[in-house]
């Protein structure tokens, strides 16, 4: 969960960035872009934590 939560941060951070940051700008297309996988990869950290083995527990 820990995992979950340090990408989860680090969406919120990188969403700050893009925020500030120029529309136009490279950058911000970039800082989108990792918005997204960092959220997708903290749902599928999430989704494997739930279903492990022994996680009934």
């Amino acid at each position: 969960m820990k995992t979950v939560a340090a990408l989860v941060a680090a969406a919120f951070v990188a969403a700050w960035f893009a925020s500030v940051a120029d529309t136009s700008s490279l950058l911000w297309g970039a800082l989108v872009w990792a918005v997204v996988v960092l959220y997708v990869a903290a749902l599928l950290r999430l989704h494997a934590v739930i279903n492990a083995p022994g996680s009934d527990e």
